[in-house]
């Protein structure tokens, strides 16, 4: 795909990347980025690094990222953009796989991959951060680049690199792709995925229309036998007793015979 083809629009990026003076002037922790982190990481955005090898974060990631944190080579030579803690579970995490699997060439491998392409950056002025020169020599970056966000992280990608991969045979443009993508979305928009506090008034709405009915159920369910009972005993019995429940020897309105009506008719038999 031709790189004049995927253009940003030019509002967004200078919204998105032109640090304001004050911003420039003020200390890190004055950046508003959350101490442990916050939020998602979504959105795509096309940025190039600066004269000295710096890329500005995007404002809409920058919430959620900390003032140190990661950037990891990925499985496909791209950078990865993590949270101080969220870097530092994934290191966690292969430390133990080593200790589990310490026979396993593979594990020692993929985390001799993480570990040597993990460096803990210190964001600068202006939400600069200067990528280090072996992360931009593995993903072949050199000046444009594209961010993408993917929830707990983001993903900087070398522009054409990023173009190519988007191309008509990438998979994420797959029939199966498609179809999982308008799955997740129409679970998430009915609410599958609400939290407990959102979903208890409609649990509790349901769970006491289950016992009125199971009630309702129960209540029918005694009469039924109180009747057949008293039809046992005479036919004038269970007239009486269906009147002293307020119940009329009637069809019900869906056409059908009501449970006092079949009871009647099986004594003529």
């Amino acid at each position: 795909m031709p790189a004049e083809r995927v253009q940003a629009p030019q509002e967004e990026e200078e919204e998105g990347f032109e640090p304001s003076s004050s911003l420039a002037a003020a200390p890190v922790a004055a950046h508003g980025l959350a101490a442990a982190g916050s939020g998602v990481m979504t959105g795509t955005y096309f940025h190039a690094l600066d004269e000295k090898g710096r890329v500005i974060i995007p404002a809409k990631l920058r919430g959620a990222l900390t003032e140190q944190f990661w950037m990891m080579l990925d499985e496909s030579n791209n950078i990865g953009l993590y949270s101080y803690p969220t870097g530092m579970d994934i290191l966690e995490h292969c430390e133990r796989m080593m200790a589990e699997y310490p026979e396993d060439e593979d594990i020692a491998d993929a985390v001799y991959r993480i570990t040597s392409g993990s460096v803990l950056v210190d964001i600068e002025s202006g939400f600069r951060v200067p990528i280090p020169e072996i992360l931009r020599f593995y993903a072949g970056i050199e000046k444009d680049v594209v961010t993408e966000g993917r929830l707990n992280h983001a993903v900087i990608w070398e522009r054409e690199k990023w173009q190519a991969e988007r191309g008509g045979s990438d998979r994420r443009n797959s029939a199966s792709v498609l179809k999982a993508q308008a799955s997740l979305v129409r679970a998430a928009a009915s609410g599958a995925r609400r939290s407990p506090a959102q979903s208890e008034p409609a649990r509790s709405a349901r769970q006491a229309g289950e016992a009125a009915d199971e009630q309702d159920s129960e209540r029918a369910s005694h009469e039924r036998a109180s009747l057949e009972r008293d039809a046992e005993r005479s036919p004038a019995a269970a007239e009486r007793g269906a009147e002293r429940g307020g119940r009329k020897a009637a069809p019900s309105g869906d056409g059908g015979r009501s449970p006092r009506l079949l009871t009647l008719s099986q004594l003529g038999r």
